[in-house]
């Protein structure tokens, strides 16, 4: 139908149309502004610090699981802005501090011997300053009279790591006091952690006590890392579990790291365990290194005084696991600057 309204009221509806579309523009524009200041505040009260993690921890499971599942050897610092959030330390880290002395001017392939379970028997851990080194010595956080075990384990020139109760998947298996379980409360995670990293001095990293569930988790392993990071810890993941993210969470928060090769002590006979010594062996001469761990058995530590009498000969040489990461983070850094 043709519009038959006088001129002068059409043109009257136009001019009030043009000024309702020019005020809804203005108060478009204006909650625009007021969404943008509102966001302004809520960053200025989150008191965001560089030495505060929480960015990190804050970041969805989806982002995590995104960041984890890269390729393995091509993930540095993904995270956004983790040098600003965690800002590496200027003097040397930890770790480098506490290392075991090491061998100089020796190119033979190395292999590092970690025993975990340390702590629980004063008497191995005495036994175990009688033996040549340097053997890297896992103690376990819960145990007594740590901080004498350690020192006296130090001075006889073995290297020191905290052996972190995590969660497993079996209900019969007991990680025991103030492990790293899944359903914590953050606070009460977070207490953990600081409680188990805190129970003596002089340790280089961190590897993990059972937690074959709790590796497989990402956010909680970026959670570890992020404590580890700020201290100066490298982590040796002990692969519990075939699907650990442990290493990869390591390397998403430039934690330097390194996994096990072989489990030395699953049966508790000397003749098994030099068969995975053997196994050792060949890794190291195949990659030029190898990681492997077992127990403070009687089995094991004869085992290992017998092998250990002819590393010489067969031109191998035992490393603290401080060494082997080294030469790895030097290697990468190599490949990088290339």
């Amino acid at each position: 139908m043709a519009d038959k309204r006088n001129p002068a009221v059409s043109n009257t509806l136009k001019r009030l149309r043009a000024v309702n579309y020019k005020r809804a523009g203005i108060y478009l524009y204006g909650a625009i502004v007021v969404l943008v200041l509102l966001a302004m505040v809520l960053l200025l009260q989150a008191d965001i610090r560089p030495d505060d993690g929480d960015d990190l921890l804050r970041a969805a499971d989806e982002e995590i699981e995104a960041v984890l599942a890269s390729v393995e050897g091509q993930v540095s610092l993904p995270i956004k802005d983790i040098e600003r959030v965690l800002p590496l330390p200027t003097s040397k880290p930890v770790w480098r501090q506490n290392a075991a002395a090491w061998g100089v001017g020796v190119n033979h392939p190395k292999i590092a011997i970690v025993i975990d379970d340390v702590g629980l028997s004063y008497d191995t851990s005495m036994a175990i300053t009688e033996m040549a080194g340097p053997l890297t010595l896992s103690f376990l956080p819960y145990a007594e009279l740590l901080p004498e075990q350690a020192r006296a384990l130090k001075l006889a020139g073995h290297e020191l790591m905290v052996h972190l109760p995590m969660e497993p998947k079996l209900d019969t298996a007991d990680p025991g006091p103030n492990a790293l379980l899944s359903h914590l409360e953050v606070p009460e995670f977070e207490r953990r952690i600081v409680w188990n990293l805190n129970r003596f001095d002089g340790f280089v990293g961190v590897n993990n006590h059972m937690g074959s569930l709790l590796t497989e988790k990402p956010g909680l392993m970026v959670r570890v890392m992020v404590h580890l990071r700020r201290g100066g810890y490298l982590f040796l993941d002990s692969l519990t579990s075939p699907n650990s993210v442990a290493g990869r969470a390591a390397k998403a928060t430039g934690v330097p790291t390194i996994s096990r090769d072989v489990f030395l002590d699953n049966e508790r006979n000397i003749k098994a365990i030099m068969v995975q010594l053997a196994e050792t062996e060949a890794i190291a001469r195949r990659r030029g290194y190898a990681v492997a761990i077992g127990h403070p058995y009687d089995e094991t530590l004869k085992a290992l005084e017998f092998w250990m009498a002819g590393l010489e000969q067969k031109k191998l040489v035992l490393a603290p696991l401080s060494q082997i990461v080294s030469s790895r983070e030097q290697a990468k850094l190599g490949t990088a600057q290339n």
